[in-house]
């Protein structure tokens, strides 16, 4: 067996400048190569250690404890916490990115806290990792941040981030988020920019002080399967800049603002979704933007159902279903040049169907 390393022997500092600062518990590696001198297990004082003499393969089990440590993964290895025992691993460091990944490994049950404003909790820079069952509880600019070629698979991972944004997709970044939970975020609950392209699969985001969803700029294009928005400030999906966005067996419901807003060339398809309880416009569009709704159900909203401005905007809505207005608003508005086409759609107990101006 290794010897154990002792704490301060292996000093790092991460990217962000951050030195690595003593742990609590030890780190046990299992090494998995095919040759007899790496089939071993060896124990390592901080988790900074164990990172370092782990190769591609191991498996890294980290005791429970609190490990005031900025983590920085290279390597395509396992980093778990205990089985059965969840939550028991904290990484905990007093500023920068808690944990940095950087290669296609296995991140599973750790808890993560992000104190820095200027930095994400969790970020994912290159590879194809797994972050599975994770717990991300930050005061951190994004809880969980994608970028650039990194297309991770994150799942069953839950954000509280009541000072930034939830999960943030930027710069070409991608993967795939399989029933995650936004609990809270100060700013947006998922954020996609800059040509980033994630898939949403069985999510739920609310409490959220900004946009549930939203997707900006060109090149950038979000797709969301059976997730849930709901109590959020702003609006429930925003999609603005030539972004794209498929939203397919989506709920959107109980917010502050518009339920869906689309604005300057943004392109938005909503297929099977139900939007409703909704105070102001159920669905606003502006700026040459386009939706097309497809067996769509819009009810219980404030203002309008289906609210269309300027020149170059269009609505294409077929077998859908506008209803139960709790305003004094037309459930369609059309003004200023705009297009709506309503095929084989109800329109029911509304003040008045359609207002075209």
């Amino acid at each position: 067996m290794d010897r154990p390393n002792r704490i301060g022997d292996d000093p790092r500092t991460t990217r962000w400048g951050h030195s690595n600062a003593m742990a609590q518990g030890t780190v046990q590696v299992t090494h998995t190569g095919t040759s007899r001198w790496r089939r071993r297990t060896g124990e390592y004082a901080s988790l900074a250690a164990a990172l370092e003499a782990a190769a591609d393969g191991d498996v890294l089990t980290v005791a429970p404890g609190t490990y005031r440590e900025n983590l920085v993964v290279q390597r395509a290895v396992t980093l778990r916490g205990p089985e059965g025992a969840q939550g028991s691993v904290r990484i905990a460091p007093a500023d920068g990115v808690a944990l940095t990944v950087r290669a296609s490994a296995v991140i599973q049950d750790l808890h993560v806290e992000g104190q820095d404003a200027a930095a994400p909790a969790v970020l994912v820079e290159d590879g194809t990792p797994e972050l599975l069952g994770l717990r991300v509880v930050a005061r951190s600019a994004s809880g969980i941040e994608v970028r650039g070629g990194a297309r991770p698979t994150v799942r069953r991972c839950t954000v509280d981030n009541p000072a930034g944004v939830g999960i943030a997709v930027l710069d070409g970044g991608g993967g795939v988020f399989e029933e995650c939970e936004v609990v809270a975020a100060g700013q947006a609950g998922v954020a996609v920019r800059s040509g980033a392209h994630p898939r949403l699969e069985r999510c739920r985001v609310h409490h959220a002080a900004g946009s549930g969803l939203t997707a900006t700029g060109e090149g950038s294009a979000l797709e969301a399967v059976g997730c849930e928005v709901y109590e959020v400030r702003g609006s429930g999906v925003q999609v603005t800049g030539r972004a794209t966005a498929h939203l397919t067996d989506c709920d959107v419901h109980r917010t502050t603002g518009d339920g869906v807003t689309l604005d300057t060339d943004a392109v938005l398809t909503l297929a099977d979704c139900r939007i409703h309880d909704i105070p102001e416009n159920a669905v606003d569009l502006r700026s040459r933007s386009v939706l097309t709704l497809t067996r769509t159900s819009v009810r219980q909203f404030g203002r309008n159902g289906l609210s269309v401005w300027d020149p170059g905007t269009r609505v294409d809505a077929n077998q859908c279903e506008i209803f139960d207005s709790t305003g004094d608003y037309p459930a369609v508005w059309v003004s200023d040049g705009a297009t709506a086409v309503l095929d084989s759609c109800r329109v029911h107990d509304v003040p008045d169907a359609l207002f075209v101006l």
